[in-house]
Order: C-alpha cells, then structure tokens, then sequence
C-alpha cells in the first residue's frame, strides 16, 4: 500500500511543478481569486457599494466549488488506485482497458438500455392491431438534466427576483442607456472645439439656448441690448442683417468679429460650442419686437424653406 501511495505521489509529482501538499489548496485559491477580481471590477464600475448578501453569496459559491474540487481530487486518486489494484487481477479487465469498461458500465447506468433479447421482459399487455408497447422509462440522463434546470429556474429566481443580486432586463437597459448618454456626452465634448463656421448647427434644446442666452447677456446685451433691440450695434430681432443672417453667417461674424466697425473677435475668449449657442439664441430672437427696437440695417435675409 505504501508503494502505491508512494507511485501515485511520483505520477503526480511528474504532473504539476508545485509540491503535492499544495495541490489541493492551489486550485481553489486561483479560483477564489478570480472570484474576487470579479467583485472587485463590479464594485469599480458600479457607483452603489457591494451588500453583505453579495459577500455572503460568493463566499457560499467559493466553498462550493472549492468542496467540488476537493472532491474531485479525492475521486481521482481513488480512482488511481483503484487502477493499479484491479488492472494486476483482473488481466481481462486490463486487455479491454479500465476506462473503457468504467465508461460502459457509466453509459449503461445513464441510459438504462434494455437489449433487443430481453424486450420480452418489459412489453406491456397492451396490442394496438398488432402494435406492442414497451414499459421504458426516461433515461436517466435526461431525468437528471430536467432536475438541473429546475434547480437553475430556483437559482435563477433567488439571484435576480429576490436578492436582485444580477439586475433584471429593465434595470439593464437603463444602465446601459445611461452609459450611453455618458459616452455621446464625452464624445460631443472632445469635439466640441472641432466646431468651425461651416460644420455649425442649428440647436434649439432648452439646455443650449439658456447657455447661449447666458453668453449674450454677459458679452453682447451691452451694445445690442439686452433684448436683442440694437443699441450700439445693430438690432438682431428683425430680418435684416448687415453681414448675412444664416447660422453659419452669424457663427463667422461672432468668431472673427468686424473689427472696422468696433465688433470684436470672440474666438479666443469663447469656445466653438459656446459661439454656437449663442448664436442660436441670436436666431430665436428673430420676431420678439422688443420695445424700442433700433430701426433695421443691412440687407433682407429670408431662411430657405426646407424641403422633404
């Protein structure tokens, strides 16, 4: 016994490179550790700290597959010995190969087949015109895989209904929504400054008109008034305009400016989205008939219609 003890030692000893007193704990460490890397790459990408039910469950799981390891480890060294007692026996059983005669012998306990000499055993009294039937029951294995997915249903309910531990459909689609919104954001705000008298859009989202609206009131209501009625500069509430009245006109009039008539260039002191802005709430001005609006100048300037 010591000698096969002492073999199973050398094949092992020939199998891994770490020593055999630390194989056993080896493989469950690695695998808790991946446990944990998990928790910890969910707890950095969610904002909401991890529950004590959520530590409860992975230490609960990591016993478990580190029992079934265990037990597995177990199972092959006996299985090891078994070899080497039985195969110097039984020289039948060695020709045909141990593993082979386990696996049939496994095949026949999943499958429960009944030879065709021995139907005989199991036909049933029943004659449908001359059509026998045979007492067969469901093969093992596909009884034990209807247990497995009654015992995933429950794991399935406990983890996302009940402790909502992995969150629902729902939930999901919300989180990435969010995700989503955050990434469009970063992405406008990296190109943001890529924003130029041609590429100009019209906005008319209450967020940017407000930013637009603040811009105006702090840099340009002292010479076109506070209204948009022209004061020093020229009224920007009718359809007249001295410099063209498109958007893209007046991005190009807000960013270099019109130096010979005291208008000052705005692109070092503002952004490319925030002379956007701003002169997107020029353009919602156009109608207001502030009071004491100056009278117009410039050229009519009438926006195409747009056509489907």
């Amino acid at each position: 016994m010591i000698r096969i003890v002492q073999n199973i030692k050398e094949w092992l000893g020939r199998q891994f490179a770490f020593p055999l007193q630390w194989k056993p704990i080896l493989v469950p460490l690695l695998i808790f550790a991946g446990l944990i890397s998990t928790l910890q790459a969910k707890a950095q990408a969610s904002t909401a700290p991890i529950t004590q039910i959520e530590w409860l469950i992975i230490i609960v799981v990591t016993l478990t597959i580190v029992v079934a390891v265990l037990t597995l480890i177990t199972a092959l060294y006996s299985l090891y010995v078994v070899q080497l007692v039985v195969l110097k026996k039984s020289p039948e059983l060695a020709q045909e190969g141990m593993f082979s005669s386990m696996w049939k012998a496994f095949e026949k306990r999943m499958t429960r087949a009944i030879p065709v000499s021995r139907e005989h055993e199991i036909i049933l009294d029943h004659n449908y015109d001359g059509i026998k039937e045979l007492n067969n029951h469901l093969p093992p294995w596909w009884v034990y895989m209807f247990y497995a997915t009654i015992a995933f249903s429950a794991a399935y309910l406990f983890l996302y209904h009940v402790i909502g531990f992995f969150p629902l459909s729902e939930a999901e689609y919300q989180a990435e929504v969010k995700q989503a919104e955050i990434q469009i954001a970063e992405y406008q705000k990296k190109n943001a400054n890529s924003i130029d008298e041609k590429t100009v859009k019209i906005v008319k989202s209450e967020k940017e008109l407000a930013e637009g609206k603040n811009i105006y009131q702090s840099k340009c209501a002292a010479c076109h008034g506070a209204l948009g009625e022209g004061g020093v500069g020229p009224n920007l509430t009718d359809e007249y305009w001295l410099h063209g009245g498109s958007i893209n006109d007046i991005f190009k009039t807000i960013k270099y400016g019109v130096p010979q008539k005291g208008m000052i260039s705005w692109q070092q002191q503002l952004k490319p989205v925030e002379i956007q802005n701003v002169a997107n709430y020029i353009l919602s001005l156009q109608g207001t008939n502030p009071p004491n609006a100056k009278p117009p100048q410039g050229q009519l300037y009438k926006a195409p219609v747009a056509t489907k």
